[in-house]
């Protein structure tokens, strides 16, 4: 048997030595807080941890009931409570009762102004936060992971969002915000999001919202997945202008009966530039007002909306009785400036006047979709399964369902 020398010995001990301080610096680097339920307490302390960057693992009770102090980008949003501006990764822990890491309260808790380095919040839940739990002006690669957000006050006259990217405002050709602020990885998933703050018919609130994100040779990735989203009065999922591609895939959303001030409703809403893959989604629309459970348009025709796929997706529209419903009224719209995109073996049930309607309007045509092996079991349409309106071209329809077809150069396969 061969023998080990003693100068072996003392080199491994020697690097055994040296790795156990690197372990324990290591293992410093985690900034640990924990609440105490008093905001003037909680939120400096919180701040001066996000200040250092890196990890921070939050456990207890915070309280963020206080003035908000940070300045915040865009006209018309509020000043926010903390502000992260270095790459970290903020953590809550589960306590033994079950409950997640606690925020309670504070206009925008984390407001991200950190350009170009990733943030990712993960296992927290936020209890009535102000106008967004979270609002992301500038990050390169954000993660939103197995989080709650129970109930969003909505500022007077201001749109809120649970979780809200990008800019403001909505985008438009002549202020498109700064979209290169917004890069690499935007993922969002296995959060529950029940908004439950807004006024019938006076506050538009929102689930998820990302707002011109990406520019060529700095795009974005986004995956908002596995959330499950209730009682928004606006868009649960609602995106408009990126450069990069979406997948939004198996989301659970009901909207319930109560509705804000926008004019057209739409669960899930996909707007302007973009790749997008939307698919096995589950949405029941209960709104009481004219709605879409799916809508892809473009209003802008230097911003079209190409290739999007909508597929496998379920859909319930279920507005209450003696609803008004009129030509906006549909489990899938497709106007504007929306070409080449395709709609598959989606299951459209409950009633609306239409289960998927094409349209000119939003300021363009429609041109070259296809409608594939939908589904149109326990449907009640007021016109038709599928409805083609004037002026729409080459639309390319497959498949079962009743259809009104009024555009120019439809292909029409039962």
């Amino acid at each position: 048997m061969k023998r080990i020398s003693v100068r072996f010995w003392l080199l491994i001990l020697g690097a055994i030595a040296t790795l156990i301080p690197l372990a324990t610096s290591a293992v410093a680097q985690a900034t640990v807080v924990v609440g105490t339920g008093n905001p003037d307490i909680d939120v400096p302390v919180v701040q001066a941890a996000l200040d250092q960057g890196g990890e921070v693992i939050l456990k207890g009770h915070f309280s963020f009931e206080r003035a908000p102090r940070i300045p915040t980008a865009w006209p018309g949003l509020p000043p926010a409570t903390t502000l992260i501006s270095k790459a970290v990764v903020i953590s809550g822990t589960r306590e033994d009762e079950g409950d997640l890491t606690t925020i309670e309260g504070g206009t925008i808790p984390f407001y991200v102004d950190a350009q170009g380095v990733p943030v990712t919040f993960q296992r927290l839940r936020f209890i009535r936060p102000i106008q967004s739990a979270i609002f992301a002006y500038a990050v390169s690669g954000l993660t939103i992971a197995s989080s709650k957000i129970e109930g969003i006050v909505p500022p007077a006259n201001t749109p809120s969002s649970g979780i809200w990217i990008g800019m403001f405002n909505v985008p438009m050709p002549g202020n498109p915000g700064h979209p290169e602020n917004i890069s690499g990885m935007l993922s969002i998933v296995n959060n529950y999001i029940d908004v439950a703050g807004g006024k019938r018919g006076i506050d538009n609130t929102l689930g998820i919202t990302v707002f011109s994100a990406g520019v060529p040779g700095a795009e974005v990735e986004a995956h908002v997945s596995g959330n499950n989203i209730s009682n928004s009065t606006e868009p649960a999922i609602n995106f408009r202008r990126i450069v990069g591609r979406a997948d939004i895939e198996g989301n659970v959303i009901t909207t319930g009966p109560v509705f804000g001030s926008a004019s057209r409703n739409m669960v899930i809403r996909v707007a302007n530039l973009g790749s997008y893959l939307i698919v096995h989604n589950s949405i029941h629309c209960g709104w009481a007002k004219e709605a879409v459970g799916i809508g892809v348009f473009s209003q802008i025709p230097a911003w079209p909306m190409e290739h999007a796929i909508v597929v496998d997706n379920s859909l319930t529209m279920s507005p209450p009785e003696g609803t008004v419903l009129g030509a906006g009224s549909a489990g899938i719209l497709m106007d504007g400036n929306a070409r080449t995109n395709v709609v598959l073996n989606n299951r459209i049930r409950g009633r609306a006047t239409a289960g998927i309607t094409l349209a000119v309007t939003s300021g363009g045509i429609p041109d070259s979709n296809a409608l594939v092996l939908n589904h149109f079991d326990d449907f009640q349409p007021s016109v038709a399964d599928i409805f083609v309106g004037n002026g729409v071209t080459n639309t390319r329809i497959l498949g079962p369902g009743t259809v009104e077809d009024h555009g120019v150069g439809s292909v029409i396969v039962p």
